[in-house]
């Protein structure tokens, strides 16, 4: 039997806890986008568990009468929470999931956000399954998860994508050839609000997964997406899985600088924080640092000009006091960028003079403690 490789089994352990906090968050916040249905809130909550049996006759009920009622959505949704059978039985149903569609293009919002619901915990299903959600629906959750003026709409689409792109190789491939990453990376450009941002940036991280699919030119437009905006742990996760997945074309690109600037921005705003909390993005923005270092003297220079022209965080102490927090992964991190600094800082004349300049503001050949357990 084949082991699969550490990175894909990453990936698995990713796909399974965006699901599971999907559904264990979901829940509540279905329940309050329905709070506004009036006569549904009894209903709604006396469900407590919706048997094979009746999803199959609330299958044959709508696909018979080609329309569904609030509350047929309402039990149909949560008998999909409840287990993959009652998916299973509903999917089987041939034509019960284009009425579905047809609700989530309907005039009636009340009707389009429970048919999203309803299509959101179906794609909780298998491979077979997400694929028909993105063959008969694909199309209609881009579209709506484009306008960002009915917010609850537009976030369970984006649930529903990312647990398409999540599990299905299958239906992510439908949803590519449907525009779902142009799309993507259209709306990450214009972006204001950092809660539909990260819903933006799941998405496309996930889609990442599938780099044989992602043309190269994209993986500059995503990083462009991010020049001069303030960084965030979700940006900087993708702009990390970016910068793994290029040439090193990317690094060199003229977006460098200012990407240098926001990560070395990022962790002096971090800096008197809880360090262990930020664990995580303290160290991807110091991994894209030193993958800018390793790239030649510009980013080299950039990055030491900047330090000297803010003056506000010195590498050094910051390396002390996460070393002082036992955050050993991110102290290993940093050694290496400290590295890439130090060795390509005499490469020429110029980055040689500027590094003498940066060590007598902080001499971190000398100032760090490296941690025992790194020696």
């Amino acid at each position: 039997m084949n082991q699969s490789s550490p990175l894909e089994q990453i990936r698995i352990q990713k796909r399974f806890e965006l699901k599971w906090g999907q559904k264990t968050h979901r829940k509540k916040e279905l329940d309050r986008n329905r709070a506004g249905l009036g006569e549904l809130e009894h209903s709604i909550g006396v469900i407590e568990h919706i048997t094979e049996q009746e999803i199959k006759g609330l299958a044959g009920r709508i696909k018979r009468r080609k329309r569904c009622d609030p509350l047929d959505l309402v039990r149909l949704s949560y008998g999909f929470q409840q287990s993959r059978e009652n998916i299973a039985h509903f999917i089987r149903t041939t034509g019960a999931i284009n009425v579905i569609v047809k609700e989530l293009t309907g005039h009636d919002y009340n009707l389009q956000l429970l048919a999203a619901e309803c299509l959101c915990n179906l794609s909780l299903g298998d491979d077979v399954c997400c694929e028909k959600i993105a063959n008969f629906a694909g199309t209609y959750l881009i579209a709506l998860a484009e306008n960002p003026n009915c917010r609850p709409l537009q976030e369970t689409c984006f649930w529903t994508l990312q647990n398409i792109v999540g599990s299905s190789p299958k239906g992510s491939k439908l949803l590519f050839s449907q525009g779902l990453v142009v799309v993507l990376v259209r709306l990450l450009s214009s972006v204001t609000e950092q809660e539909a941002a990260d819903d933006i940036i799941l998405t496309l991280e996930l889609a990442l997964n599938y780099e044989q699919e992602i043309e190269p030119a994209t993986l500059t437009q995503i990083v462009q997406c991010f020049v001069g905006r303030q960084l965030h742990p979700s940006s900087l996760r993708l702009l990390y899985k970016c910068y793994g997945l290029s040439s090193s074309a990317l690094v060199c690109h003229d977006s460098s600088s200012s990407i240098i600037r926001q990560c070395l921005d990022f962790l002096f705003s971090v800096h008197d924080l809880h360090l262990p909390t930020h664990a995580a993005s303290i160290l991807l923005s110091i991994r894209i640092l030193a993958y800018q270092a390793s790239a030649g003297t510009r980013q080299v220079e950039e990055i030491l000009r900047y330090q000297l022209r803010k003056s506000v965080l010195k590498l050094s102490l910051l390396f002390n006091d996460c070393a002082k927090e036992e955050m050993l992964p991110v102290c290993k991190e940093f050694l290496w960028l400290l590295g890439q600094l130090h060795s390509n800082g005499g490469a020429c004349a110029t980055t040689a003079e500027l590094l003498q300049a940066y060590l007598a503001y902080d001499n971190f050949v000398e100032a760090i403690c490296v941690p025992k357990a790194l020696l």
